[in-house]
């Protein structure tokens, strides 16, 4: 099984580095892709591995994306060696401080105090005028990395594949370690792992700041890609929404899942747009026939019949 996955990823990611061959706008696209990915796989912390669906992860994306884009407005740094550590510094915080009010509860109620204090920042980007822009947002016009200014799309594309791997290897390990094994026994029965003596909400909190954590780099990475953030772009309920529906598409019982639905979002969005006057209307019957007739999501139902096969 392993070997033959082996053989199925080498060839992809051939394709990924290969992909500013095929235009700029494929490489916008899939420079997206990759960005929406690490944000799919930080929600997937909560959602597959803790049994926790968060409606709110906006929250910490647009954390990330307003953290380098208030560092480049109003202080002019515009490293990337900055602006990322800082972006996760600022996600990190914050996923504490939210953590601890959130993981107290479970099911709809986690879910609801997500989406609240997710609006509640929402609601604040914009009021706040002087200090983020308001509806205009922020505008980004440079960035640096050591020294060097990236001056096109094609060029940050691979700092974003990069990062991608990075996030993608650290996940793995955190997930696949005691850990994430310990977070997937709350998650399929939280009597069972008090009684053997886990810390339920000290594991949950770990959960909510890795998930905020990573999220917090995804927003700080398509901040500084498209050049423009604003409130209604980064921290909107729609944009948490279209997270938890790259999970859901790709299989939250799946590692390589959120990656797989990220892609068909950000592809399937562009195309249906493209093509049809009422795509969201197009979009929406379509997501939602894949979760009642998929229920695993496409990964988790390839695997599966993989297994049997």
């Amino acid at each position: 099984m392993k070997d033959r996955k082996i053989f199925l990823y080498i060839p992809l990611v051939i394709v990924l580095f290969i992909i500013p061959f095929g235009g700029e706008y494929v490489t916008y696209l899939t420079g997206l892709a990759l960005v929406f990915g690490i944000a799919a796989l930080s929600l997937n912390v909560l959602l597959g591995y803790t049994g926790l669906l968060s409606f709110g992860h906006a929250l910490f994306f647009g954390c990330g994306a307003y953290s380098a884009g208030l560092l480049i407005k109003h202080f002019n740094i515009t490293s990337l060696e900055i602006l990322l550590p800082v972006s996760i510094a600022a996600s990190v915080g914050l996923a504490v401080l939210v953590g601890l009010i959130c993981v107290r509860h479970t099911r709809i109620y986690f879910t609801m105090l997500t989406i609240a204090i997710s609006q509640l920042f929402y609601a604040l980007t914009h009021k706040l005028r002087p200090i983020t822009g308001g509806d205009d947002g922020i505008r980004i016009y440079s960035v640096h990395i050591f020294g060097h200014e990236v001056a096109s799309i094609t060029e940050f594309y691979y700092y974003i594949l990069a990062t991608f791997f990075v996030s993608l290897f650290c996940l793995r390990i955190i997930l696949r370690s005691p850990f994430g094994l310990t977070l997937q026994a709350i998650r399929d029965s939280e009597l069972r792992a008090r009684f053997a003596g886990v810390s339920i909400m000290t594991y949950r909190l770990a959960a909510f700041t890795t998930s905020g954590l990573f999220a917090g780099i995804a927003g700080a990475m398509y901040a500084l890609f498209l050049g423009q953030i604003s409130p209604d772009d980064v921290l909107s309920v729609m944009r948490s929404g279209e997270f938890v529906a790259m999970t859901l598409l790709g299989g939250y019982t799946s590692f390589i899942g959120p990656i797989v639905g990220s892609f068909l979002f950000t592809y399937l969005k562009a195309i249906i747009s493209s093509a049809a006057l009422y795509w969201y209307l197009v979009f929406g019957i379509l997501i939602v026939s894949i979760v009642i007739f998929v229920p695993t999501g496409l990964m988790g139902e390839i695997e599966k019949r993989w297994r049997i096969g």
